[in-house]
């Protein structure tokens, strides 16, 4: 399951206004079928829909407007993103003044700096201490791949079965991502782009769910400007809505750490494992 923290909200409420509803996600319906009479693609063609926006996207920069909902707080807010992977990102949440908040990450220590408080936390570059101030418990490299456009878990085979929606117009491809979990992904029927990503349990209960929509051409690549992330569970969503996206930058190593500020007092989030 998602888990949402709220040190960021705080940040991102005291800048935003109160939002409305967040955006409603088209469910399917229940009669997902599979005709053998149609061509239907393979599991290795619609996946090779992903592995080619993965190899052409190694960095990323751009503006976008985040949203936060839970069941008893929303807001907005303005957020300039640098991405570089497998596992390398920088957030500055803006506010009328200045930064709100700055996180970045080398996949190894996190940082984050809150200027309200004057402290940088420092600490491993872990899903517990994300969830500190990026409201989702998600490692380096699943924040990059959520950044990206691409589904936190990236299928490691193409072993799944493939099923035709008539209604929707979209294919549905199940993959189990072990024992007890499946990813289903769902691609647009004509574009074959992912449309839905999701992780369910045995026993078919989604524990995460990511809604990409508004593909754009970028520099000669599809890439999604509105990505949804929600934990139905627990009635909490977070989306990032791109203004601007540049691929493929040249971003400095320096841009993922944060140096020491004078005046700015630090604590450590690891005490004793920080190294």
């Amino acid at each position: 399951m998602l888990v949402f923290s709220s040190r960021l909200l705080l940040a991102l409420l005291i800048v935003s206004e109160l939002s409305g509803c967040a955006p409603s996600l088209r469910q399917p319906p229940s009669s997902v079928i599979s005709s053998p009479a149609l061509a239907l693609p393979t599991a290795e063609q619609l996946l090779a829909t992903l592995t080619t926006r993965q190899q052409g996207m190694t960095n990323l920069r751009g503006l976008a407007r985040i949203t936060y909902a839970d069941q008893q707080e929303k807001g907005t807010a303005r957020q300039a993103v640098a991405v570089a992977a497998p596992d390398h990102f920088r957030l500055e949440l803006f506010s009328p003044i200045g930064i709100a908040a700055l996180v970045v990450t080398n996949g190894h220590t996190l940082a984050a700096y809150m200027p309200q408080e004057k402290t940088i936390y420092r600490g491993l570059a872990s899903p517990a201490n994300a969830a500190r101030f990026l409201r989702v418990m998600l490692s380096a490299s699943e924040v990059v791949n959520l950044l990206l456009g691409l589904p936190l878990a990236l299928p490691r085979s193409a072993h799944g079965t493939v099923r035709l929606d008539t209604n929707m117009g979209q294919y549905v491809l199940t993959i189990p991502a072990s024992e007890e979990r499946m990813q289903i992904l769902v691609f647009d029927q004509k574009t074959l782009q992912l449309l839905r990503w999701e992780m369910q349990n045995g026993n078919s209960e989604t524990l995460a769910r990511m809604t990409l929509a508004d593909y754009r051409v970028v520099q000669g690549q599809i890439f999604p400007f509105e990505i949804v992330l929600s934990d139905l569970q627990g009635s909490q969503e977070a989306a990032i809505y791109y203004e601007r996206v540049e691929l493929n930058p040249p971003l400095p190593d320096t841009l993922f750490i944060l140096a020491p500020l004078g005046g700015v007092q630090e604590k450590n989030l690891d005490p004793g494992d920080l190294r």
